[in-house]
């Protein structure tokens, strides 16, 4: 390939006929090429031919990928040994895909003009620049391939301090309280720690400009492809673009960030546009506070500023450039007010100028300079049509408003309450997890089933990363990812095999640092055998707002007090009060057999049971299928009359096997137990209704038994049968002779063929058809 235009054909071949194996590997009937291979000698020898083949290639391909590098190659001598050598693959192809990202930036041009990188200056003054790394264009959780630009900042960033933060401000413009007034600590009578927003008394007074009431035609926006954006990376740029803000009326501005490589993060871009002109600010310049003088528009009343979806652009404004927004409006919450289905920027775009964001860039690594071209158009124009937006919003809230309710001031006060933010530093409370980043809210919105080991484990390196992260001025998802954490605290690892294999991938921060890693888990399984559980530190917030709730204040426990406990409910919050409401009876006279039949069908899904002998009955006759109406003949008279004699349950009953082997059986003459000796099976019922068919069933039984009892007994009386005397059934003759009954011949097989059917046959199996599930 000479160009980048010849990428895109090969691509497209590349993907074309990858595409083509798959489809040809996936439509291969795995499951019958075990019956192949049996059937077929060849079939089976080119499947080991073509296996063999694919494994040296797969060894050959693996064997060119490691060559010059530290990774050794994996053996694959058979397919086994794919299974077993696993992770070594895995390893080479990450190493390929990083190699792989390496070059695109190469070949695409992304790094050919790099801006100076990290500076260091010997004893004799003489600068050294390094070489410029290879970077990707998107977040990268692994070490950063972009030399730190915080480094080369004028004030270094110090993660570890935890007092409160003072703000950057050295000038106040367009001060209604004094410097000196404001750059005060907040003190505990606003319930609040470290600093006051210096421009709290400015934004609270600040009004829209009287055109942010009247409904007027929008302005139209010039041209995106006809135009460009100015790229300001010097102080000079950024005074003659002050200049040019100074006479704006209003303003739209933008943040792009970075928070990967950074512990706080970083401010990496910002837009600002007029109505006829854009500006893109480097600002990871060492110079990067002296944009305070921006502050002269920012905090100007009479300059409307626009942005959308502020709530975070307020605190990276005020934390790394001391920049403060007065008189903002924000397009999301005139989204909000107006209830548009979405309040995306994006949808915005799409709604009032057709336009569609390349989204592809909202992941980057906006530290890249000089900046690609599709990430220099992406940043522009988040704020290139936000005047234009702002024109059609602010005639949709105008004309929806009402004399009791004015949309536009409602827009006015949440856009205030934005702009009142300020930033505070994450302070890590190690021993509550309380806190921006703490453990706390992480196990909250991950649950995990944790003993108190596992939990002592999870909470001992969550800190442990926190506190790796900020020595390495880097985001704790580059230490390892929070997946990862909640690993490590279930395995556990006792040794350092098992800590590599738990950790792997590892990134080079936490490879450095295993055997330490691997004592602060062993310290914490020990102390978490005596220590609280994730439940007994769990508090679940109660019903409510935040606001109407306040503060949760655990009961008094005897555990250890530096961690909050949970409460303990009297009502379950699964069953609610059911359970406690039903008291179990307090002597066992009083727990009667309609109590415990009542209390069975409140437990279990079962249809109302009778409660007396006639219901019973009742039951009987309603569910027995109408019969014909029987033909008078004397013999079923007579059956009728034995069918409808008193009868008890005890009878109709099968057999009872424990109270036979207790009591011997009563004869029929004997009379029915008195009142003193009440059995509930021995209840007489009059059954006006025929018989039921299991009751004739029975009575049969019992007659051929009488039957066969007396046939047996007269045979004994008779002589002993004469086998010597007897005929020979193997040459019966089947015809009738001398007048006696035919006999028919012996057949040995009649008893086989009165078995049972045997099992159902399979399917018929059709020629070209396999049981192939796709």
């Amino acid at each position: 390939m000479d160009s980048a235009a010849d990428f895109a054909p090969f691509q497209q071949r590349l993907t074309s006929s990858l595409v083509q194996v798959t489809r040809t590997v996936g439509q291969l009937p795995v499951a019958d090429l075990g019956f192949h291979r049996s059937s077929n000698a060849e079939v089976s020898e080119g499947l080991d031919e073509q296996s063999g083949r694919l494994l040296s290639l797969t060894s050959s391909i693996l064997k060119a990928a490691t060559s010059g590098t530290d990774i050794p190659a994996p053996a694959l001598e058979d397919e086994d040994a794919i299974e077993d050598n696993w992770r070594g693959i895995v390893d080479v192809i990450d190493a390929l895909l990083e190699k792989a990202d390496a070059c695109l930036d190469e070949f695409t041009g992304v790094i050919k003009k790099l801006s100076p990188s990290q500076q260091a200056k010997d004893g004799d003054n003489k600068t050294i620049t390094r070489k410029p790394q290879n970077f990707p264009t998107i977040y990268d959780y692994g070490p950063s391939k972009i030399p730190k630009p915080q480094l080369e900042f004028e004030r270094q960033v110090d993660n570890t301090d935890t007092s409160p933060f003072k703000p950057l401000l050295k000038t106040k413009p367009h001060a209604l309280e004094p410097m000196d007034r404001c750059v005060t600590p907040a003190g505990d009578s606003q319930q609040q720690q470290g600093y006051r927003n210096p421009y709290e008394t400015e934004i609270r007074a600040a009004k829209y400009p009287g055109s942010a009431y009247i409904v007027s035609p929008p302005i139209d926006y010039l041209p995106f492809e006809s135009t460009t954006a100015t790229f300001v990376d010097t102080l000079d740029g950024v005074k003659d673009m002050l200049a040019e803000l100074r006479f704006a009326s209003e303003i739209a501005i933008d943040l792009e960030h970075h928070d990967v490589h950074s512990y706080h993060g970083l401010v990496s871009l910002m837009q600002i546009s007029t109505r006829g002109t854009d500006w893109v600010v480097d600002t990871l310049k060492p110079w990067r506070e002296e944009l305070q003088i921006l502050n002269e528009v920012f905090a100007n009343p009479n300059i409307l500023k626009l942005f959308h979806g502020s709530s975070m652009d307020i605190i990276w404004l005020q934390r790394d450039l001391g920049l403060y927004v007065v008189s903002m409006f924000d397009t999301y919450h005139a989204a909000c007010v107006l209830n548009y289905p979405k309040r995306s920027l994006k949808f915005l775009l799409q709604k009032f100028v057709h336009f569609e964001a390349d989204k592809k860039y909202q992941m980057a690594d906006w530290r890249i300079r000089p900046l690609p071209s599709g990430m220099f158009d992406y940043a522009r124009s988040d704020t290139h049509y936000l005047l234009y937006i702002y024109d059609n919003i602010r005639n949709e809230l105008v004309e929806n408003s009402t004399p009791e309710e004015n949309l536009v001031d409602d827009v006015q006060e949440r856009s205030k309450t934005e702009a009142l933010q300020r930033y505070e530093r994450p302070i890590y409370d190690a021993a509550t997890g309380q806190g921006a980043g703490g453990w706390y809210d992480l196990m909250v919105r991950n649950p995990a089933v944790f003993s108190k080991e596992q939990f002592a484990v999870f909470r001992a390196v969550h800190g442990w990363r926190d506190q790796v992260a900020r020595e390495e001025d880097e985001g704790v998802q580059c230490v390892f990812p929070k997946h990862v954490l909640f690993r490590v605290a279930q395995v556990m690892p006792p040794d350092l095999g098992t800590l590599f294999r738990t950790l792997s991938p590892m990134t080079p921060i936490t490879k450095e640092r295993v055997p330490d890693l691997l004592e602060i888990i062993k310290n914490a399984k020990a102390e978490g055998a005596t220590g609280p559980e994730w439940r007994d530190i769990y508090v679940k917030p109660a019903k409510g707002t935040p606001q109407e709730q306040g503060p949760l204040t655990p009961p008094p426990t005897t555990q250890d007090t530096s961690f909050p406990t949970a409460a303990r409910y009297d009502i379950s919050q699964f069953w609610g009060d059911v359970l406690g409401s039903q008291t179990p009876p307090t002597s066992p006279p009083e727990y009667s057999i309609a109590a415990s039949a009542e209390a069975l069908r409140l437990s279990l899904p079962l249809p109302p049971l009778p409660k007396t002998v006639s219901e019973v009955r009742e039951l009987v006759v309603a569910q027995q299928p109408p019969k014909p109406a029987p033909t008078s003949t004397p013999k079923k008279e007579e059956e009728e009359e034995e069918e409808n004699k008193v009868f008890t349950v005890k009878e109709l009953g099968g057999p009872r096997k424990r109270k036979a082997a207790q009591q011997p059986a009563q004869a029929e003459d004997e009379p029915s137990p008195s009142s003193d000796e009440f059995d509930l099976d021995q209840i007489p019922l009059e059954v006006d209704s025929p018989p039921t068919k299991k009751l004739r069933r029975k009575e049969k039984r019992e007659k051929k038994k009488k039957e066969k009892q007396a046939q047996n007994e007269s045979q004994e009386d008779t002589a002993p049968f004469d086998y010597d005397k007897a005929d020979s059934v193997l040459n019966a003759n089947p015809l009738p002779t001398s007048g006696l009954p035919s006999k028919r011949p012996f057949n040995p097989y009649a008893k086989a063929l009165q078995a049972p059917a045997g099992a159902r046959k399979d399917k018929r199996e059709i020629a070209g058809r396999s049981h192939t599930f796709r």
